[in-house]
Protein backbone atom coordinates (compact mmCIF):
# COMPACT_ATOMS: atom_id res chain seq x y z
CA UNK A 1 0.00 0.00 0.00
CA UNK A 2 2.80 2.43 0.88
CA UNK A 3 4.53 1.65 -2.42
CA UNK A 4 1.34 2.53 -4.35
CA UNK A 5 0.97 5.80 -2.48
CA UNK A 6 4.61 6.61 -3.23
CA UNK A 7 4.05 6.05 -6.97
CA UNK A 8 0.93 8.25 -6.99
CA UNK A 9 2.81 10.98 -5.12
CA UNK A 10 5.75 10.86 -7.53
CA UNK A 11 3.49 11.10 -10.62
CA UNK A 12 1.67 14.08 -9.12
CA UNK A 13 4.95 15.75 -8.19
CA UNK A 14 6.42 15.23 -11.66
CA UNK A 15 3.26 16.59 -13.29
CA UNK A 16 3.34 19.72 -11.18
CA UNK A 17 7.06 20.22 -11.78
CA UNK A 18 6.81 19.67 -15.53
CA UNK A 19 4.38 22.52 -16.11
CA UNK A 20 5.76 25.11 -13.72
CA UNK A 21 7.19 26.90 -16.78
CA UNK A 22 3.68 27.69 -18.05
CA UNK A 23 1.18 29.57 -15.96
CA UNK A 24 -1.95 31.17 -17.38
CA UNK A 25 -1.67 34.86 -18.09
CA UNK A 26 -3.33 37.39 -15.81
CA UNK A 27 -6.42 38.86 -17.53
CA UNK A 28 -5.48 42.22 -15.97
CA UNK A 29 -2.52 42.32 -18.37
CA UNK A 30 -4.95 42.29 -21.32
CA UNK A 31 -7.69 44.76 -20.35
CA UNK A 32 -8.56 45.52 -23.98
CA UNK A 33 -8.63 41.93 -25.30
CA UNK A 34 -12.05 40.56 -26.19
CA UNK A 35 -15.44 41.77 -27.31
CA UNK A 36 -16.64 45.32 -27.77
CA UNK A 37 -20.22 46.11 -28.75
CA UNK A 38 -22.04 49.29 -29.63
CA UNK A 39 -23.50 51.17 -32.58
CA UNK A 40 -23.10 53.74 -35.28
CA UNK A 41 -24.46 57.17 -34.29
CA UNK A 42 -27.17 58.40 -36.69
CA UNK A 43 -26.00 56.61 -39.86
CA UNK A 44 -27.56 58.04 -43.02
CA UNK A 45 -27.15 55.17 -45.52
CA UNK A 46 -27.07 51.41 -45.91
CA UNK A 47 -28.59 48.71 -43.72
CA UNK A 48 -26.97 50.45 -40.73
CA UNK A 49 -29.68 53.13 -40.93
CA UNK A 50 -32.20 50.55 -39.72
CA UNK A 51 -29.73 48.36 -37.80
CA UNK A 52 -26.90 50.53 -36.51
CA UNK A 53 -25.23 47.78 -34.47
CA UNK A 54 -21.48 47.35 -34.72
CA UNK A 55 -18.80 45.48 -32.78
CA UNK A 56 -15.07 44.92 -32.45
CA UNK A 57 -12.84 42.03 -31.45
CA UNK A 58 -9.33 42.66 -30.11
CA UNK A 59 -6.68 39.95 -29.86
CA UNK A 60 -2.95 40.18 -28.97
CA UNK A 61 -0.66 38.85 -31.70
CA UNK A 62 3.10 38.48 -32.17
CA UNK A 63 5.50 41.39 -31.83
CA UNK A 64 3.45 43.41 -29.36
CA UNK A 65 0.64 43.98 -31.85
CA UNK A 66 -3.13 43.61 -31.66
CA UNK A 67 -5.47 42.26 -34.29
CA UNK A 68 -8.53 44.52 -34.49
CA UNK A 69 -11.63 43.36 -36.36
CA UNK A 70 -14.52 45.82 -36.74
CA UNK A 71 -17.78 44.06 -37.60
CA UNK A 72 -21.46 44.77 -38.30
CA UNK A 73 -22.39 42.03 -35.82
CA UNK A 74 -20.47 39.94 -33.33
CA UNK A 75 -20.54 36.11 -33.35
CA UNK A 76 -22.11 35.89 -36.76
CA UNK A 77 -20.33 35.62 -40.07
CA UNK A 78 -20.20 39.05 -41.64
CA UNK A 79 -17.80 40.91 -43.89
CA UNK A 80 -15.70 43.10 -41.56
CA UNK A 81 -15.49 46.85 -41.90
CA UNK A 82 -11.83 46.61 -40.89
CA UNK A 83 -9.38 43.76 -40.18
CA UNK A 84 -5.85 44.90 -39.32
CA UNK A 85 -2.89 44.40 -36.99
CA UNK A 86 -1.41 47.45 -35.28
CA UNK A 87 1.34 48.14 -32.71
CA UNK A 88 -0.11 48.47 -29.23
CA UNK A 89 0.53 48.49 -25.50
CA UNK A 90 -1.43 46.41 -23.01
CA UNK A 91 -3.76 49.35 -22.24
CA UNK A 92 -3.84 51.34 -25.49
CA UNK A 93 -4.66 50.34 -29.07
CA UNK A 94 -4.84 53.20 -31.57
CA UNK A 95 -6.44 52.86 -35.02
CA UNK A 96 -5.92 55.43 -37.75
CA UNK A 97 -6.37 53.47 -40.99
CA UNK A 98 -8.91 53.12 -43.80
CA UNK A 99 -10.81 56.17 -42.46
CA UNK A 100 -11.19 54.57 -38.99
CA UNK A 101 -10.09 56.80 -36.12
CA UNK A 102 -10.43 55.35 -32.62
CA UNK A 103 -8.29 54.79 -29.53
CA UNK A 104 -9.17 51.77 -27.41
CA UNK A 105 -8.55 52.68 -23.76
CA UNK A 106 -10.55 51.90 -20.64
CA UNK A 107 -13.91 50.19 -21.13
CA UNK A 108 -15.74 52.67 -23.41
CA UNK A 109 -14.59 54.31 -26.63
CA UNK A 110 -15.92 56.59 -29.34
CA UNK A 111 -14.53 57.00 -32.82
CA UNK A 112 -15.42 57.74 -36.41
CA UNK A 113 -15.11 56.20 -39.85
CA UNK A 114 -16.48 56.61 -43.34
CA UNK A 115 -19.68 54.57 -43.66
CA UNK A 116 -20.95 54.40 -47.25
CA UNK A 117 -18.91 57.53 -47.94
CA UNK A 118 -20.19 59.57 -44.99
CA UNK A 119 -18.01 60.28 -41.94
CA UNK A 120 -20.00 58.68 -39.11
CA UNK A 121 -19.36 58.42 -35.38
CA UNK A 122 -19.63 55.21 -33.38
CA UNK A 123 -19.48 54.15 -29.74
CA UNK A 124 -18.35 50.82 -28.27
CA UNK A 125 -18.27 49.27 -24.81
CA UNK A 126 -16.19 46.32 -23.56
CA UNK A 127 -18.42 43.33 -22.75
CA UNK A 128 -17.55 39.92 -21.26
CA UNK A 129 -18.31 36.66 -23.01
CA UNK A 130 -21.53 35.32 -21.48
CA UNK A 131 -22.45 31.75 -22.33
CA UNK A 132 -25.94 30.95 -21.00
CA UNK A 133 -24.75 27.48 -19.89
CA UNK A 134 -21.58 28.59 -18.08
CA UNK A 135 -21.52 27.04 -14.61
CA UNK A 136 -24.48 24.77 -15.37
CA UNK A 137 -24.78 22.13 -12.66
CA UNK A 138 -25.24 18.46 -13.56
CA UNK A 139 -28.88 17.32 -13.37
CA UNK A 140 -30.08 14.53 -11.15
CA UNK A 141 -28.78 11.18 -12.35
CA UNK A 142 -25.90 12.70 -14.35
CA UNK A 143 -22.45 11.13 -14.58
CA UNK A 144 -19.86 13.63 -13.35
CA UNK A 145 -16.66 13.25 -15.36
CA UNK A 146 -14.73 16.04 -13.68
CA UNK A 147 -15.71 18.38 -10.83
CA UNK A 148 -12.24 19.44 -9.72
CA UNK A 149 -11.76 16.68 -7.17
CA UNK A 150 -9.98 13.91 -9.11
CA UNK A 151 -9.28 12.28 -12.50
CA UNK A 152 -10.92 8.95 -11.66
CA UNK A 153 -13.24 8.99 -14.70
CA UNK A 154 -10.31 9.34 -17.11
CA UNK A 155 -7.24 7.46 -18.27
CA UNK A 156 -4.43 7.67 -20.78
CA UNK A 157 -3.93 4.95 -23.38
CA UNK A 158 -3.65 1.39 -22.08
CA UNK A 159 -5.23 2.32 -18.76
CA UNK A 160 -2.40 4.59 -17.60
CA UNK A 161 -3.28 7.05 -14.81
CA UNK A 162 -3.84 10.65 -15.88
CA UNK A 163 -0.73 12.86 -15.72
CA UNK A 164 -2.38 16.17 -16.55
CA UNK A 165 -2.18 18.93 -13.97
CA UNK A 166 -4.97 19.82 -11.55
CA UNK A 167 -5.21 23.57 -10.88
CA UNK A 168 -7.90 24.43 -8.32
CA UNK A 169 -11.15 23.10 -9.85
CA UNK A 170 -9.70 22.69 -13.38
CA UNK A 171 -7.63 20.17 -15.29
CA UNK A 172 -4.79 21.54 -17.41
CA UNK A 173 -3.22 19.69 -20.32
CA UNK A 174 0.34 18.53 -19.74
CA UNK A 175 1.56 18.06 -23.27
CA UNK A 176 3.75 15.16 -24.28
CA UNK A 177 5.12 17.35 -27.08
CA UNK A 178 7.33 19.00 -24.48
CA UNK A 179 10.57 16.96 -24.52
CA UNK A 180 10.94 16.92 -20.73
CA UNK A 181 7.36 15.74 -20.26
CA UNK A 182 7.79 13.04 -22.89
CA UNK A 183 10.99 11.81 -21.24
CA UNK A 184 9.12 11.46 -17.94
CA UNK A 185 6.15 9.72 -19.51
CA UNK A 186 3.81 12.65 -18.93
CA UNK A 187 1.04 13.97 -21.16
CA UNK A 188 -1.05 12.52 -23.97
CA UNK A 189 -4.77 12.35 -24.70
CA UNK A 190 -7.15 11.27 -21.97
CA UNK A 191 -10.28 9.16 -22.47
CA UNK A 192 -13.22 8.11 -20.31
CA UNK A 193 -12.89 4.75 -18.60
CA UNK A 194 -16.57 4.05 -19.28
CA UNK A 195 -18.66 4.15 -22.45
CA UNK A 196 -22.08 5.74 -22.82
CA UNK A 197 -25.23 5.58 -24.92
CA UNK A 198 -27.30 8.48 -26.24
CA UNK A 199 -26.44 11.47 -24.11
CA UNK A 200 -26.50 15.14 -23.24
CA UNK A 201 -22.98 16.43 -22.52
CA UNK A 202 -21.53 19.61 -20.94
CA UNK A 203 -17.93 20.86 -20.80
CA UNK A 204 -16.23 24.17 -20.03
CA UNK A 205 -12.83 25.12 -21.44
CA UNK A 206 -10.46 28.02 -21.93
CA UNK A 207 -7.21 28.64 -23.76
CA UNK A 208 -4.26 30.94 -22.97
CA UNK A 209 -3.27 34.00 -25.00
CA UNK A 210 -0.16 32.54 -26.73
CA UNK A 211 0.33 35.78 -28.69
CA UNK A 212 3.30 34.44 -30.64
CA UNK A 213 1.34 31.54 -32.12
CA UNK A 214 -1.29 31.34 -34.86
CA UNK A 215 -3.56 28.98 -36.77
CA UNK A 216 -3.61 25.35 -35.62
CA UNK A 217 -0.72 26.08 -33.24
CA UNK A 218 -2.77 28.29 -30.92
CA UNK A 219 -5.22 27.01 -28.30
CA UNK A 220 -5.58 23.64 -30.03
CA UNK A 221 -7.30 20.63 -28.48
CA UNK A 222 -10.25 18.46 -29.39
CA UNK A 223 -13.41 16.95 -27.90
CA UNK A 224 -13.87 13.47 -29.36
CA UNK A 225 -17.03 11.37 -29.30
CA UNK A 226 -15.72 8.05 -30.50
CA UNK A 227 -16.31 6.58 -33.00
CA UNK A 228 -18.18 9.62 -34.42
CA UNK A 229 -15.32 12.12 -34.59
CA UNK A 230 -13.83 15.31 -33.19
CA UNK A 231 -15.48 18.57 -32.22
CA UNK A 232 -12.65 21.06 -32.71
CA UNK A 233 -11.34 23.20 -29.87
CA UNK A 234 -9.11 26.01 -31.13
CA UNK A 235 -8.34 29.64 -30.46
CA UNK A 236 -9.92 30.90 -33.67
CA UNK A 237 -11.13 34.11 -32.05
CA UNK A 238 -11.17 37.13 -34.39
CA UNK A 239 -10.93 34.93 -37.49
CA UNK A 240 -13.64 34.13 -40.09
CA UNK A 241 -13.77 30.59 -38.62
CA UNK A 242 -14.85 28.86 -41.82
CA UNK A 243 -13.09 25.48 -41.74
CA UNK A 244 -11.33 23.27 -39.17
CA UNK A 245 -11.61 25.96 -36.52
CA UNK A 246 -13.45 26.10 -33.20
CA UNK A 247 -16.87 24.47 -33.44
CA UNK A 248 -16.10 22.43 -36.56
CA UNK A 249 -16.47 18.69 -36.82
CA UNK A 250 -12.79 18.46 -37.66
CA UNK A 251 -12.04 18.03 -41.37
CA UNK A 252 -15.70 17.19 -42.04
CA UNK A 253 -18.19 19.98 -41.31
CA UNK A 254 -17.48 23.66 -40.49
CA UNK A 255 -19.36 25.43 -37.72
CA UNK A 256 -22.57 27.09 -38.90
CA UNK A 257 -21.77 30.33 -37.03
CA UNK A 258 -18.61 31.89 -35.64
CA UNK A 259 -18.94 31.40 -31.87
CA UNK A 260 -15.31 31.10 -30.65
CA UNK A 261 -14.63 33.36 -27.68
CA UNK A 262 -11.48 35.24 -26.63
CA UNK A 263 -8.56 33.74 -24.69
CA UNK A 264 -8.71 33.47 -20.88
CA UNK A 265 -12.53 33.49 -20.81
CA UNK A 266 -14.37 30.28 -19.94
CA UNK A 267 -16.37 28.86 -22.83
CA UNK A 268 -18.92 26.06 -23.07
CA UNK A 269 -19.73 23.08 -25.24
CA UNK A 270 -23.16 21.50 -24.92
CA UNK A 271 -23.71 18.43 -27.07
CA UNK A 272 -26.67 16.10 -27.60
CA UNK A 273 -26.17 12.79 -29.38
CA UNK A 274 -28.91 10.29 -30.24
CA UNK A 275 -27.57 6.92 -31.37
CA UNK A 276 -29.74 5.27 -34.02
CA UNK A 277 -30.28 1.60 -34.86
CA UNK A 278 -29.24 2.18 -38.49
CA UNK A 279 -25.56 2.91 -37.79
CA UNK A 280 -26.12 6.67 -37.59
CA UNK A 281 -26.06 9.28 -34.86
CA UNK A 282 -27.98 12.57 -34.70
CA UNK A 283 -25.78 15.28 -33.20
CA UNK A 284 -26.47 18.84 -32.02
CA UNK A 285 -23.60 21.02 -30.81
CA UNK A 286 -23.79 24.38 -29.04
CA UNK A 287 -20.66 26.50 -28.56
CA UNK A 288 -21.13 29.28 -26.00
CA UNK A 289 -24.89 28.81 -26.29
CA UNK A 290 -24.92 29.22 -30.08
CA UNK A 291 -25.95 26.31 -32.28
CA UNK A 292 -23.04 25.40 -34.53
CA UNK A 293 -24.50 22.02 -35.65
CA UNK A 294 -28.21 21.21 -35.56
CA UNK A 295 -29.44 17.59 -35.69
CA UNK A 296 -26.61 16.63 -37.97
CA UNK A 297 -26.63 12.98 -39.11
CA UNK A 298 -23.24 11.31 -38.65
CA UNK A 299 -21.95 7.79 -39.25
CA UNK A 300 -21.64 5.81 -36.03
CA UNK A 301 -21.57 2.03 -36.20
CA UNK A 302 -21.62 1.65 -32.43
CA UNK A 303 -24.16 1.42 -29.63
CA UNK A 304 -21.95 3.23 -27.10
CA UNK A 305 -19.53 6.16 -27.12
CA UNK A 306 -16.30 6.97 -25.34
CA UNK A 307 -15.15 10.57 -24.84
CA UNK A 308 -11.61 11.82 -25.38
CA UNK A 309 -9.87 15.13 -24.66
CA UNK A 310 -6.86 15.83 -26.84
CA UNK A 311 -3.32 16.76 -25.92
CA UNK A 312 -2.35 18.62 -29.07
CA UNK A 313 0.46 21.06 -28.20
CA UNK A 314 -1.27 23.66 -26.02
CA UNK A 315 -2.00 23.78 -22.26
CA UNK A 316 -5.77 24.16 -22.37
CA UNK A 317 -7.87 24.00 -19.22
CA UNK A 318 -11.17 22.16 -18.66
CA UNK A 319 -13.72 22.08 -15.85
CA UNK A 320 -17.32 21.16 -14.98
CA UNK A 321 -17.57 18.12 -17.26
CA UNK A 322 -20.66 15.91 -17.01
CA UNK A 323 -23.18 13.98 -19.05
CA UNK A 324 -26.68 12.60 -18.71
CA UNK A 325 -27.57 9.47 -20.64
CA UNK A 326 -30.95 9.47 -22.31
Amino acid sequence: MMKGLHVVFMVAALSAFAVQAFEYEDPADYPLMGDWQGQWIHPKKGHEKAHPHMAAQLLPTAGGKYRVVMLPEIYNRAEPYLNIEVPATHDRVEINQNSFEVVFEGSKVSGQAKLHGDLTRFELKKVPLQSPTLGMKPPKGATVLFDGSNFEAWQHAEGKAVTWRQVDDTMQVVTKHDKQNKAKGLGGDIQTRETFGSLRFHLEFRYPVEAGKSGQGRGNSGLFFLPIGEVQILNSYATPNYWNECGAIYKRVPAKVDAAGPPLEWQTYDVEIDLQDNGKAVMTVLLNGRTVHNKMVMDCNASELSIRLQDHINPLQFRNIWLKEK
